[in-house]
């Protein structure tokens, strides 16, 4: 079987922010609507938003801003890439993102913002431990993710599911998948919990702190394949 565009080789292939664009674009060209004129943010605004806030912004950041950072569809669809007129520097970092009932976000240190491409940090906001903790060693990593994850929810049950993980499944990778090239990472809901993703030619599985598994497939029945594949109590499962 030929396939159009193999999540796992094109992701394993990135090695540096032109392989981070590539990705991007072939995965939504293939998987979601294709980036278009107009999608990402012009020169203009990200000079704009650097006299703002006073500082530089990373290479990467402007690359995804750019690109896509007015396509809320592949950014917003549970948790928020911030308009740039929403960018702020706050507790030594620039907050970039947040989570959709704004108990996390995710940021780059102020001493890290002259890095082309910086790690990113994440917090909890609804406890009194405020501290940042790192989350994946460069945005551009964190930005696949984003799009990946936001993806997973960008569907009703037609394409999209998830379900909880049921004991004694193994959270390795299932027949015909692979593990994705992202480094495992922090789960931000659960505290010392991390998320692993897997991938075949038309599945993509996410796995949260090895107990919810979520399923995005690139068409209904390559989803149903996988509800088959993995069975057990799917939540978007037609009755």
């Amino acid at each position: 079987m030929t396939v159009e565009f193999d999540v796992g080789a094109e992701l394993a292939a990135v090695v540096d922010e032109a392989g981070v664009r590539r990705f991007i674009e072939g995965f939504v060209r293939h998987w979601r609507e294709p980036i278009g004129a107009g999608d990402g943010c012009s020169f203009e605004e990200l000079t704009d938003t650097e006299w703002r806030l006073g500082t530089p912004l990373p290479i990467a950041l402007w690359d995804a801003y750019g690109l896509l950072g007015k396509r809320t569809d592949l950014t917003g669809v549970q948790d928020q890439l911030l308009s740039l007129e929403r960018l702020r520097v706050e507790d030594g970092a620039l907050v970039f993102r947040r989570e959709n009932q704004s108990v996390a976000e995710w940021a780059v240190r102020r001493e890290d913002l002259e890095t082309d491409d910086p790690p990113v940090v994440f917090r909890r906001t609804d406890s009194n431990a405020r501290d940042w903790s790192g989350f994946l060693d460069r945005f551009s990593l964190a930005c696949i993710e984003m799009v990946l994850s936001e993806s997973l929810v960008a569907y009703d049950g037609t394409r999209a599911d998830n379900r909880p993980v049921e004991e004694p499944e193994i959270l390795e990778a299932p027949r015909g998948f692979e593990r994705l090239a992202l480094p495992d990472y922090p789960a931000w809901a659960v505290e010392g919990g991390t998320v692993r993703w897997f991938a075949s030619p038309d599945v993509l599985l996410r796995v949260d702190a090895g107990d919810w598994l979520w399923a995005l497939g690139r068409t209904a029945p390559a989803l149903d394949a996988v509800r088959e594949l993995l069975p057990g109590d799917w939540i978007n499962r037609p009755s």
